[in-house]
């Protein structure tokens, strides 16, 4: 039976016996070799950013339309309510493309890319950016001796100046982090997946001040998520860089 795209956004990655991983593992060694990734600094510190936030997003920003049916969730049009506010604030019409791997020169190559282009076909923003990384590399013990407060952040960040990587994250983590280290500059919203779990990366603070913090979300979906999912979160993941560039350009 077909399934209605909130229906889609409701179900969880399937795990069940027919999915059959090569690696049987619990824990896959990632790093890189890559010139660029090896002399990035890994992030020394994150304000965890709680789960909520994204569920507030996604229940805010979607308009969904039940009695379309769909049985392949990416081949959907779905609607975000902001996308429709664009002619109120733009002469041009807008168009959101998400773009699959490709190389960008000398810098790093990105898996999954979300961007907003012009009528005319300009670039206007990266929206966001998704890495998919190998089963098994993302691991909640590797990114939680990060984990910070807004209150506790300088404090963390001045630990891990004492430590030898200079950062408080652990084995992947420190890899991941300075994998992702290379996109900031260009896009605040970039996240790894691994299909067992999700960490999400926002820049958002660290661009509007010198010393704000980046913020750091881990998810996945094993035992309890209050409704969550990888599907759900992703939408959410796109549709705030989205919000945030509807809103600065009404207020231009």
């Amino acid at each position: 039976m077909a399934t209605t795209i909130l229906q889609s956004f409701d179900q969880k990655l399937p795990n069940g016996p027919e999915i059959v991983l090569v690696f049987r593992g619990a824990y896959r060694e990632f790093r890189s070799t890559v010139a660029s990734t090896v002399d990035m600094d890994a992030l020394r510190a994150y304000v965890k950013e709680g789960i909520s936030v994204f569920q507030s997003i996604a229940a805010s920003n979607t308009d969904w339309k039940p009695k379309r049916m769909c049985s392949d969730f990416l081949s959907c049009n779905y609607f975000i309510r902001s996308t429709l506010h664009f002619r109120r604030y733009a002469p041009l019409a807008l168009t959101l493309i998400c773009a699959t791997e490709r190389h960008g020169g000398p810098r790093s190559r990105f898996d999954v890319q979300w961007s907003l282009y012009s009528e005319q076909g300009a670039l206007l923003a990266t929206l966001a950016i998704l890495e998919i990384k190998n089963t098994h590399i993302i691991h909640k013990q590797d990114f939680l001796p990060a984990e910070s407060t807004p209150q506790n952040f300088p404090t963390q960040v001045m630990k891990a100046m004492g430590e030898a990587e200079s950062t408080l994250l652990k084995n992947n983590a420190i890899w991941l982090s300075k994998q992702v280290g290379k996109y900031d500059i260009g896009c605040s919203d970039v996240a790894v997946f691994d299909w067992n779990a999700m960490f999400i990366f926002s820049y958002t603070q660290q661009h509007s001040s010198s010393d704000g913090p980046v913020k750091g979300t881990f998810f996945s979906e094993s035992g309890q998520t209050k409704g969550m999912t990888f599907r759900r979160l992703l939408f959410a993941f796109v549709a705030r860089p989205l919000k945030r560039f509807e809103i600065r350009n009404s207020q231009q």
